[in-house]
């Protein structure tokens, strides 16, 4: 149940970033100039927040996976989650949510 409810929190986390990032293509692209400073500080803390949300979330699964009984770790299941690559996952988080941040910076302030 805990993967479960989790796995849901970062689907809910990418959501929102996701959703932030095309609210602010509508403003970069109406021409509201007047928003930039607001947006800027709003566009770096959602972006802070949701990469290290993203992170905490994929850790709290694999610590749930590390507190498997012997009967779980015998599943399938448990076996493909620990040779998951998380690490792979979490730089393509950050990564993607950092520079999405940078470039929405650079078009509004420096263009």
């Amino acid at each position: 149940m805990a993967w479960g409810t989790r796995g849901r929190d970062l689907l809910w986390i990418m959501s929102m970033v996701l959703i932030m990032h095309l609210v602010i293509f509508g403003l970069i692209g109406a021409g509201f100039s007047d928003t930039y400073i607001p947006v800027t500080v709003f566009l770096v803390l959602f972006t802070i927040l949701g990469i290290l949300g993203s992170i905490d979330a994929m850790d709290d699964v694999a610590g749930v996976a590390e507190d498997a009984d012997e009967e779980e770790r015998k599943t399938v299941s448990h076996k493909r989650f620990i040779a998951t690559q998380w690490m792979g996952f979490k730089v393509l988080i950050g990564l993607g949510f950092g520079l999405t941040a940078l470039a929405e910076l650079w078009v509004m302030w420096a263009s």
